[in-house]
């Protein structure tokens, strides 16, 4: 499409701001191996930790402060709005994702269209070519035919062509 304006029905193409790069920059970093990994190993340790730990049953590792449910409140707060957060700067980046992924499919299907007028010119003009052609043949069979008899007559009342001297 040579036209990159967009259509009436179609979205202009938001500015990058810092809220959009944050977003695809937390998107694509949640879907890496690397981060995958990383919170595979931390589940993996932290299982470990109170499978084979004869302190942890009692709950006496930490300090009380850690433990108490007054500390709780604000480190599970904290952790639930980064959750959230996250959450929706990935789901800025997908609907961003969404719209692109809708503006190609309009754009593919925009070229199919253009593809199909060309095959149908394509399959006239093919036909208008093979219609001439059979002309062509049928032309050049009365002008061997005519030839013949001009041939024949010529040998039959022995007239030379001029400029055979």
């Amino acid at each position: 499409m040579a036209d990159d304006a967009p259509t009436p029905n179609e979205e202009a193409p938001q500015r990058e701001g810092v809220f959009l790069k944050l977003a695809d920059s937390v998107s694509e970093g949640m879907g890496k191996p690397v981060n995958i990994s990383v919170w595979l190993i931390a589940v993996v340790a932290w299982t470990l930790m109170f499978a084979l730990s004869k302190q942890l049953d009692k709950g006496t590792f930490l300090p009380a402060w850690f433990t108490s449910t007054g500390f709780n409140f604000p480190l599970n707060l904290i952790t639930t709005v980064a959750e959230l957060f996250i959450g929706f700067l990935v789901a800025a980046a997908t609907n961003r994702a969404e719209k692109a992924l809708v503006r190609l499919i309009k754009h593919i299907y925009d070229q199919s269209d253009k593809i199909e007028a060309v095959e149908e010119s394509l399959s006239s003009a093919l036909a208008e070519n093979t219609a001439l052609t059979q002309q062509v043949h049928t032309n050049t069979l009365l002008i061997e035919d005519l030839h013949r008899h001009v041939t024949a007559l010529t040998k039959h009342f022995e007239v030379k062509p001029t400029g055979s001297d």
